[in-house]
């Protein structure tokens, strides 16, 4: 018979438990996660839907379905809202608008009941905004729009603004570039103190602002604007350019609210 003495018994013992099977890893599944775009918590996608937008990567011990649903606000010329991910806008219940929430395109702010058409004003220029966003994707027609909305299905530069300022204002103001700048009914002021809707110039010749306005569009917040910009372009949210084609861009800024 093999003897064994006590050391050997507990160094079997110890080995033994090697055997057992360990978790590899504690989920982390309502624990709190970082990004680069805010912090939030680790959950179901399902359940991030309308309250958030969902980040993946940032939850390492759960599967794909268990993502960092990150909750911020937004607000918008249309309103305030939720950031939520495009590919739930189905649950919205409003409007998706671009460009008020971090992370790229993906990512947008639902505002409930956005679709509406804008309230009367109250003296801001945010309605001018609201009501001219709510053409994006209408196509660029010459001559197109005015106070009764598009015509041969879109609008021109002017035709949008003086639209816009038609709903929003419930105030008639001339239908082109060039009397739209030059109108008594609203007031110049430098560029640079720009407000969201105040409209926005270019003239040609380099910049003629006299004699020869070109084009017009509506001023969103710093360094971009909505506005109807040429043939093959629909009314769009754009970057602001100073000068491009022999165009330049007017010193003041139209207020008309």
């Amino acid at each position: 018979m093999h003897s064994f003495n006590i050391l050997t018994l507990l160094s079997f013992a110890a080995s033994s438990t090697a055997l057992v099977p360990q978790p590899l890893f504690e989920r982390s599944v309502g624990s709190s996660c970082t990004t680069p775009d805010g912090a939030g918590t680790c959950q179901s996608t399902s359940d991030c839907v309308t309250t958030g937008f969902n980040l993946a990567s940032y939850c390492p011990h759960d599967a794909n379905d268990i993502q960092c649903c990150v909750k911020k606000t937004c607000n918008t010329p249309q309103g305030s809202g939720t950031c939520i991910n495009t590919a739930n806008k189905g649950s919205c219940g409003g409007s998706m608008v671009a460009e008020y929430c971090p992370g790229d395109s993906t990512i947008q702010c639902c505002v409930s009941g956005g679709g509406s058409s804008p309230p009367p004003s109250s003296g801001s220029g945010a309605g001018i905004v609201a009501a001219a966003l709510k053409e994006k994707g209408l196509p660029y027609v010459w001559g197109g729009g005015g106070c009764s909305g598009p015509s041969s299905g879109g609008f021109d530069c002017s035709g949008l603004t003086q639209y816009a300022i038609c709903t929003s204002l419930h105030l008639t103001i001339p239908r082109t570039a060039q009397t739209q700048y030059h109108s008594s009914l609203g007031h110049h002021l430098p560029r640079a103190q720009a407000q969201p809707g105040d409209l926005i110039f270019w003239g040609s010749n380099n910049g003629d602002c006299v004699n020869s306005v070109a084009h017009v569009g509506i001023f969103m917040r710093d360094g971009w604007m909505v506005n109807a910009a040429h043939t093959g372009t629909p009314v769009r949210e754009q970057a602001i350019w100073t000068s491009s084609g022999g165009e330049s861009i007017c010193a003041d800024a139209v207020r008309f609210w």
